[in-house]
């Protein structure tokens, strides 16, 4: 078989782009930015991160998580609750077993209450 420039071209552009994908993610979590804490009315918010969201609920009474999603991304929550309040978390409840709910349970070990 004989290759044409053009064909050449777009044959190792096309091989140089797949080679590249795997380190996209790489980049992309790399730059990412940890989540995003969203406040929808008073005390009661979300974070999201990884096309997952997390809800939380923060006062003076208690602290409360629904669903971990991941590790990582578990840990990034953890961060910012620690940047609104110092106590530990109250209640941790997961919707369900699946691991996009219930995966970064393992980063909650120690600083939940129940």
């Amino acid at each position: 078989m004989q290759f044409n420039r053009r064909q050449f071209l777009q044959t190792s552009g096309f091989a140089l782009g797949a080679s590249l994908l795997p380190s996209q993610e790489l980049l992309k979590n790399l730059f990412a930015p940890a989540g995003e804490m969203k406040t929808l009315r008073n005390n009661v918010g979300i974070f999201t991160e990884r096309g997952g969201t997390i809800a939380w609920m923060i006062d003076n009474q208690g602290i409360v998580v629904v669903d971990t999603q991941f590790p990582d991304t578990a840990v990034h929550l953890i961060e910012e609750i620690k940047k609104q309040s110092d106590r530990k978390i109250d209640l941790l409840i997961n919707t369900h077993h699946h691991g996009d709910h219930s995966g970064g349970n393992i980063a909650f070990k120690g600083i939940v209450e129940k």
